[in-house]
């Protein structure tokens, strides 16, 4: 794609604020994506992902603040004129039309000529697979092939935006797993800005550019897949990124160090935060080390996956640790053990205003358990 389209498929939200009489859904939103850039807002339900899309299709109207597309303020501009396609977790298929006639569909509607609308409905067939089901019916095709068709549908109208809504949610976890294939080879050959809505962490991880989390209403984090899951920027993106999830441990600071009934880590260096802050360690299950360390606890349950082990650990304070482990560890419940952890890769935050602290700790072997 060309500097200048990628330049007109720039979408920028400023201030929006979207309420639906008192209820506020999106809070003071800023976003900038970049033109060819495949973004996904991800959030639990309700948080305003879909709402914020359906603003940007011209579907909802801000309250406040605009929104733009390639530099051009669209907040008063009809659904039509925006150059955007959208397609809904609903394939919303003709079922009386053929696939051919689905996704010519937009282009008739248009007044786009016969030649050319058989051309770019050829040409969208031969990028998504679907040249050999070009006669059939909706009601002969899978669940995947009708979701291409879908796809295809807003492909031939060559947008500058492209906006998904859960598109894959009907579908079973292989079918997605191949379609989430499917997308990222299509994003890669055209080059159009993608706009994902999902509230599946592993669809926005694996397809994403960019990743803006969400939770009721306002921006969390908003960056790379690494950059979400190695700096969370508080504690809501902490929890809500990774699976299993972060294991976060309530504790204090006290005498250069963060103390919890079961283990306590010297920070290392810098300005520690000061005694009697409360505090939450965020600790990856992948970066708890077992069998060696300084710290106590015992096994609760064992959940073999094949290639790895979920463990998890009973410690001090009643709270339990959630791990991985390697498949060929000899483990079992109830079993006593030693563990340690990669103080390189922990995480610090605030207790009360989840807002994550830079802070560096001493190597587990150097601490002693509380």
């Amino acid at each position: 794609m060309s500097d200048a389209r990628s330049a007109d498929g720039e979408v920028r939200f400023e201030k929006v604020r979207k309420a639906f009489g008192t209820n506020v859904v999106v809070r003071e939103l800023d976003l900038a994506i970049r033109g060819g850039e495949f973004v996904s807002l991800l959030g639990p339900s309700g948080c305003g992902k879909t709402t914020t899309l359906r603003m940007l299709a011209g579907l909802e109207f801000p309250t406040s603040g605009s929104i733009s597309i390639g530099g051009r303020v669209v907040n008063e501009v009809a659904p039509g004129a925006r150059d955007v396609a959208m397609v809904f977790q609903s394939y919303a298929l003709y079922p009386h039309m053929t696939v051919a006639e689905n996704i010519a569909y937009p282009l008739r509607k248009r007044g786009v000529p016969k030649p050319e609308r058989e051309q770019r409905v050829q040409r969208a067939a031969e990028s998504l697979h679907l040249t050999e089901l070009l006669s059939r019916k909706p009601r002969q095709l899978s669940g995947g092939q009708q979701q291409r068709v879908a796809l295809g549908r807003a492909l031939v109208r060559d947008p500058r935006v492209f906006l998904l809504d859960e598109p894959l949610s009907n579908l079973d976890a292989k079918l997605r797993a191949h379609m989430r294939a499917e997308l990222i080879e299509l994003h890669a050959r055209i080059r159009r800005t993608f706009i994902y809505v999902t509230h599946d962490q592993l669809e926005a991880m694996t397809m994403s550019d960019r990743i803006a989390v969400m939770h009721e209403g306002v921006l969390q984090q908003f960056g790379t897949p690494a950059e979400v899951y190695n700096r969370p920027a508080n504690l809501f993106v902490a929890g809500f990124i990774g699976a299993p999830t972060m294991n976060l441990l309530h504790g204090q600071a006290a005498e250069g160090a963060f103390h919890h009934p079961a283990l306590g880590l010297p920070f290392a260096g810098g300005s520690p935060p000061a005694s009697g802050q409360r505090l939450v360690l965020g600790l990856r299950p992948e970066d708890v080390v077992l069998g060696t360390g300084p710290f106590a606890a015992r096994i609760r349950l064992v959940e073999p996956h094949g290639h790895e082990q979920i463990v998890q650990l009973d410690i001090e304070g009643g709270d339990t640790l959630t791990i991985r482990a390697d498949a060929a560890l000899p483990l079992a419940a109830g079993e006593a053990l030693r563990w340690g952890l990669r103080t390189a890769r922990l995480h610090l935050f605030n207790a009360e205003s989840g807002g994550r602290i830079d802070a560096a700790f001493t190597a587990p072997a150097e601490a002693a358990a509380a």
